[in-house]
């Protein structure tokens, strides 16, 4: 790739991400720290669940409501205590506030919408239900939340060492494609820890499940996702070079190619 090919591409990736960062300012607290959090299962929160969520995830959370036959990817099992988007490290429970984060954003690029039509209190009073249809929170208490340190500046030196990691380090073509736009030779084989299949994601979107963000995104490969081939690269990868993977999986963002989606 060429070197201005590159600075395009990162300059491109910059005000991809701030657009994104803005137009999700709507949504407000974003944090579960600005509300309150029920300790235990109200009524209200088992209301919220069986009228918004329960048509996907089921009355007992177990992901099987009557219009999941036909989603892909499945809605959550929430009863193997299993989450994808968590601010805590792989294998660890999510915290209260990356369940509401969810909740709040939804999760782009699948049928989880945000629930932004749901006031702060009924997004806080689901948590508790979510909870109780897992034993792990009753036995275990989540990981503390990863502290994501500074950037470092993206620039032609961090996006071509971040294709080096991509391509020969870890080989994530092999799944998300040599372009990323998830369709290399192992996409079709992928499938999730409950045996349904998964598609790698198309890096090129520029719609992340996990948040927009560059510390999303950073975050994503630190803490990998729960429930699906995705790992962590904490131990692979120093915290420089997950910024350089970063950088440069921001940089495969075609906004002239999605501008319509």
């Amino acid at each position: 790739m060429k070197p201005k090919v590159l600075l395009s591409r990162v300059g491109l990736w910059s005000a991809t991400a701030a657009a994104s960062a803005a137009l999700l300012i709507g949504i407000a607290p974003m944090t579960a720290k600005a509300v309150n959090i029920p300790t235990e299962v109200t009524e209200d929160g088992k209301n919220t669940y069986k009228k918004y969520c329960s048509p996907c995830h089921g009355e007992e959370g177990k992901g099987d409501g009557p219009l999941a036959r036909s989603m892909l990817p499945k809605p959550r099992d929430f009863t193997r205590g299993a989450y994808k988007f968590r601010t805590t490290p792989s294998g660890s429970l999510p915290t209260d506030d990356d369940i509401y984060r969810t909740i709040s954003y939804g999760v782009p690029n699948s049928t989880m919408i945000p629930w932004d039509i749901l006031t702060d209190a009924q997004r806080a009073s689901v948590i508790p239900v979510l909870k109780s249809f897992s034993e792990a929170f009753g036995v275990r208490k989540p990981d503390p939340s990863i502290s994501v340190g500074l950037e470092i500046r993206p620039s032609e030196k961090t996006v071509a060492e971040g294709k080096k990691i991509y391509e020969e380090k870890l080989e994530c073509w092999k799944c998300h494609g040599v372009e990323g736009r998830g369709d290399g030779p192992s996409a079709a084989e992928q499938e999730d820890d409950f045996g349904f299949p998964i598609k790698p994601f198309d890096f090129t979107t520029g719609k992340f499940k996990g948040g927009n963000s560059s510390s999303d995104v950073y975050l994503r490969f630190t803490t990998g996702l729960n429930g699906t081939p995705m790992p962590s690269f904490a131990k692979e990868l120093t915290d420089e070079q997950r910024w350089c993977l970063t950088h440069y999986v921001l940089s495969l963002i075609k906004p002239e190619e999605n501008k319509e989606k």
